[in-house]
């Protein structure tokens, strides 16, 4: 950890990118409900259908830098797109990107 704070010491805040991916399952059903007191829930839980969805995003100390969502999984190909497409244009001079 103190190998981590020795390089990012002298770099000024303002200029830290953090980026972060997250993916999204659209079809999952609650795990949990509530009923009245004393009684129980019953309910089916169906098999799941639905899409996913990645949202990959960038943001530093004042806005969002870059943010792109795409159907599916995230691979080489679009991480080179997000990069390229979103991260790149909107860095400043001497931004410094933190994953």
């Amino acid at each position: 950890m103190c190998e981590y704070w020795d390089k990012v010491k002298n770099i000024y805040p303002d200029n830290l990118v953090f980026l972060d991916e997250m993916g999204v399952l659209l079809g999952l059903t609650r795990t949990h409900a509530r009923s009245r007191y004393g009684s129980r829930v019953y309910d089916l839980k169906p098999f799941y259908l639905g899409a996913q969805v990645t949202v990959i995003g960038a943001i530093n100390l004042k806005k969002v830098v870059g943010l792109m969502t795409l159907n599916g999984s995230m691979d080489s190909q679009a991480f080179a797109v997000v990069v390229e497409q979103c991260l790149v244009p909107n860095l400043g001079k001497g931004a410094v990107e933190v994953n």
